[in-house]
């Protein structure tokens, strides 16, 4: 055994503040701004939406995907009345056309992944 006791916490001391990426101190790093009790999270909060760009902008190397894709473009013709199913006005007559440019990808297997 040990004589070494671990140091005594404080009951007034808290745990370290979490800060933004220029140091202020963050209100909160579990809850966020939200419109209503269930409600989508406010873009005001930039903590929050800090923490997002730093998330969707990290780059993970192994996870690289290496995408393979075509695209078409042309017409798109309404042939049946299909304002029972929608609002959008370009499907809103038989006969209208209009234009559209679809892609169409796939992730492809790098040389390394088909081992």
């Amino acid at each position: 055994m040990s004589d070494v006791n671990p140091p005594a916490r404080d009951s007034d001391s808290k745990p370290p503040a979490t800060t933004t990426d220029s140091g202020i101190p963050a209100p909160s790093d579990e809850y966020s701004l939200t419109v209503g009790p269930t409600g989508p999270i406010a873009l005001h909060d930039h903590y929050v939406v800090q923490k997002m760009q730093h998330f969707n902008r990290e780059r993970v190397p192994e996870r690289v995907v290496h995408a393979k894709g075509s695209g078409a473009h042309g017409f798109f013709e309404v042939t049946e009345d299909l304002t029972q199913f929608t609002k959008a006005s370009f499907l809103g007559g038989v006969g209208r056309r209009t234009p559209v440019f679809a892609r169409f990808s796939t992730v492809a297997p790098t040389t390394r992944m088909r081992r």
